[in-house]
């Protein structure tokens, strides 16, 4: 092996390490220059190694994890903060807006499954740079589209399809990413607390909506985003530079893709894909459109494929009857149910704001305090996180969001962000402190059984994360829409020409339009327009508190069942992953 200088030398030498035995470190692991001693063994074949770093290099890797982390939150941040922004853009109706969705969310969901062998086969470093190049292509295409340039270049390509392409690899991209970042927190935390590395990883990613929803007005002036993902450009330019300069450890990659492995992945992608069109574009056309009886029908089946062939397979990729167990179902039901009642944030109270006449500039300080509450839960969690307690901080996260809910419950016409500032900090604590509990219990449960149980488990934790976020917000959508067509019938079939306040308030709205038109007639009807716009008002608020009321109550269900469960396991001192953690404890020993 030639000892001459390399890249990797020179990165050891940025950072000051006087470790000559280093040099090759990264290039040939199991080197004469240096041999990884037993307790820095990867953990599994596809992670990195985990070497004892001097301090100061510990750092390095923390604050690059922790800026990879952030810059994987704005991926779908930005989508949900600018999605109208972008559709007066490009000029689209409400149905191709929901495409670009719909491109970012099938992808996110499909691409779980096959990271975790991608990483075994190909190893971390290609793997890391693989994955910022595509997301350097999205960044550069949608800041291609924003920016107008290829107006000017004669190159005729339909901004749309840029965009959603852009979007599809965002989707994949962002998958990979928080795998990578938490790799990077990982090799940044003495081994002690590397806990606190995973949920750092994890919990970062929980920041991107409020992070988006700050920054957009500022970048988007007067609708323009080429600023926007001018912005989204350069922070993948410098996580790529990052992650050249200071790279993960080696580790050991074996082949281990089969041919059924694509067949397999094929059904199952196109059945998630297929369940993300009929999720976003219901809440769009609504759930009575044919069409979305198509969409349907494919995921149920290709997705009931995907499990056939994985369960009848020699070496499945996908542990099927493990993922079946009662156990795991019952784990993925919690995340889906939490993801669900989340959306209390993103789609209640940020839609109500919405349908008030809150713009995005007006709320800079309501997800500021989102994202304050966001940060305290992730210092929180790091902290406070015990392995041999983790229902504990799921049950807390879960009374968090009851109190939160029924705090909103009181809202009115005239309620303003300063209204739920309360609510919704409770809320934004509990979404990213229940994260880190969540994900130990899934992966010990994995680990305890195999490595090769642990890319089943990151299926489950990916899809019910991403599928629940996505049917909370089809279900209270749903709710709302109808809810709200029964107030306002109400409200109008009880609305009388006769009734005092009723007929002051249609002469207010003549006599101010008075100035405006001689035509008594059409200031009759346009005064009449404007109080049942006012009644529509009132209706969606009335449906809003419905909602609040209708996720109060399934919380506090919810909590009083997980209450009892947890104290059923405390009365008869039982520890639901006693197991799992024996097993785990077997496995240190014998290293």
């Amino acid at each position: 092996m030639s000892t001459s200088p390399t890249g990797s030398i020179f990165v050891w030498n940025i950072f000051y390490v006087p470790l000559p035995s280093y040099k090759n470190y990264y290039r040939t692991p199991m080197s004469h220059e240096y041999q990884f001693k037993p307790h820095e063994q990867p953990f599994m074949v596809g992670s990195p190694a985990n070497p004892d770093h001097p301090a100061h290099r510990k750092v390095f890797y923390l604050l690059i994890g922790i800026f990879i982390g952030i810059t994987a939150s704005f991926q779908n941040g930005l989508l949900v903060a600018n999605l109208t922004q972008i559709q007066g853009e490009l000029g689209l109706t409400p149905l191709e807006g929901g495409w670009i969705s719909v491109a970012y969310n099938m992808t996110n969901a499909c691409i779980t499954v096959l990271l975790y062998k991608i990483r075994q086969q190909f190893g971390m470093s290609l793997f890391s740079k693989i994955t910022l190049f595509f997301l350097l292509v999205a960044t550069s295409l949608q800041w291609l589209v924003s920016s107008h340039l290829l107006n000017t270049t004669g190159i005729r390509i339909d901004p749309y399809y840029l965009e959603i392409i852009a979007r599809g690899l965002s989707g994949m991209v962002a998958s990979a990413m928080t795998v990578l970042a938490i790799f990077y927190c990982l090799q940044g935390m003495p081994a002690a607390k590397r806990i606190s590395g995973l949920i750092l990883g994890f919990g970062l990613v929980q920041f991107g909506i409020s992070l988006s929803r700050i920054i957009s007005p500022y970048l988007a002036v007067d609708g323009q985003l080429e600023n926007l993902f001018l912005f989204e450009f350069g922070l993948v330019l410098i996580c790529f530079g990052l992650i050249n300069l200071l790279e993960l450890p080696p580790g050991n990659t074996e082949k281990v893709f089969e041919k059924l492995d694509f067949l397999s992945f094929t059904f199952f992608a196109g059945g998630l894909a297929a369940l993300a069109v009929f999720l976003v574009q219901g809440r769009i056309v609504w759930w009575t459109t044919p069409w979305l009886s198509y969409p349907l029908i494919i995921a149920i089946a290709a997705i009931g494929i995907a499990l056939w062939i994985e369960t009848h397979r020699k070496n499945p990729m996908l542990q099927v009857r493990w993922m079946r167990s009662r156990n795991i179902i019952a784990f993925t039901i919690t995340g889906a149910v939490m993801r669900i009642l989340l959306s209390e944030q993103n789609v209640g109270a940020a839609g109500l704001l919405a349908n008030l006449g809150y713009a995005n500039d007006q709320l800079i300080n309501f997800y500021a305090i989102i994202l304050a509450a966001s940060v305290l839960a992730l210092i929180t969690s790091i902290f406070s996180t015990n392995a041999m307690d983790l229902r504990r901080p799921v049950i807390f996260a879960v009374a968090l969001i009851a109190i939160g809910a029924w705090l909103d419950t009181g809202v009115s016409v005239n309620s303003a962000p300063t209204t739920f500032y309360l609510s919704q900090f409770l809320i934004a604590f509990a979404a990213v402190y229940f994260m880190g509990p969540m994900v130990f219990e899934g992966m010990f449960r994995a680990i305890a059984n195999g490595p090769a149980y642990i890319i089943s488990f990151s299926v489950i934790f990916g899809i019910s994360q991403t599928v629940g976020g996505l049917a909370g917000a089809a279900a209270i959508q749903a709710f709302t829409t109808i809810r709200t067509q029964v107030h306002y019938a109400d409200m109008v079939s009880s609305l009388n020409l006769g009734n005092p306040a009723f007929s002051a308030q249609v002469s207010g709205a003549r006599l101010a339009l008075s100035s405006q038109t001689t035509d008594t007639a059409q200031a009759n009807v346009t005064a009449m327009g404007q109080v049942l716009q006012g009644v529509q008002r009132q209706a969606t608020v009335a449906a809003y508190s419905d909602l609040f009321v209708l996720m109060a109550s399934i919380a506090t269900g919810v909590t009083v069942i997980l209450l009892i469960n947890y104290f059923y396991n405390r009365y008869h001192k039982r520890n639901p992953l006693a197991k799992e953690l024996a097993i785990i404890a077997k496995m240190r020993e014998s290293k």
